[in-house]
């Protein structure tokens, strides 16, 4: 009788053991279990911005249509970004001599701007679809100016015979912080649509302005001044993001 009793209790003690190890398996698989829909750690996501409405829409870069961004999922709930862009514009107008339209002036403008974010992103459960978050930006910008006159007023309004030079400047330097909160629907397997609002402040400064026409000394004029801004913004609206 004691033996089937010690018997019954070594089956009890195995069961309890089976039972206890397939539960911890269940638990691990779980902690480890990783998300088909939402991006997991070591993804990196790239979006556009969507202009026109959902369903009417077209393509266009972040940032008031002119910057990349990127996010690196450290873990599923933490993501770091980078923004960046550069555009660059040049144009050429041909002036022509009111009495002699054989010989011409020409007045070129070129302007440069970069644009560069750097953040963070705290991200929380949501729902299987849902994925919110808040987090902040250090924003940069820096912007050049530039004009050359070749055979015509400093302005570029009219052909001038040999009047000739350029002027630099003035650029820009901007910096500022942001935080951002703002969600993420992911509508199919690792795409998304996303929506986000900043409240941060951005100061900027003017550089000089150097003036040289013919062969007269080099006018350089002083920073024109500075700016500061404090308020809330949308940014981009309605974006479309991809995970890779």
């Amino acid at each position: 009788m004691l033996l089937v009793h010690w018997a019954a209790n070594v089956k009890i003690d195995h069961m309890k053991k089976i039972l206890l190890s397939i539960f911890s398996l269940a638990v691990l698989a779980g902690a480890n279990a990783q998300s088909e829909i939402k991006p997991n750690q070591g993804d990196v996501t790239t979006e556009f911005g969507l202009s026109g409405g959902v369903l009417n829409s077209n393509f266009e870069l972040n940032e008031q249509g002119n910057l990349l961004r990127f996010r690196y999922f450290a873990k599923e709930t933490l993501a770091f970004r980078l923004g960046f862009g550069l555009s660059s514009t040049k144009n050429t107008d041909n002036l022509y001599d009111p009495n002699d339209d054989s010989r011409k002036g020409t007045y070129k403008t070129s302007e440069t701007d970069f644009l560069l974010n750097l953040g963070v992103e705290k991200h929380f459960t949501g729902t299987e679809r849902l994925s919110p978050y808040v987090g902040g930006d250090l924003l940069l910008g820096v912007s050049s100016e530039k004009k050359e006159f070749n055979h015509t007023t400093i302005g570029g309004s009219a052909y001038a015979e040999d009047n000739s030079g350029n002027i630099k400047g003035p650029g820009s330097l901007g910096f500022g912080v942001r935080a951002v909160v703002g969600a993420d629907y992911y509508i199919a397997k690792r795409v998304y649509l996303g929506a986000e609002a900043g409240f941060g402040f951005l100061s900027t400064k003017d550089g000089k302005t150097t003036t040289k026409v013919n062969d007269e000394p080099t006018i350089t004029e002083k920073s024109a001044g500075s700016g500061f801004e404090l308020a809330p913004n949308v940014i981009t609206g309605v974006r479309i993001g991809f995970v890779f």
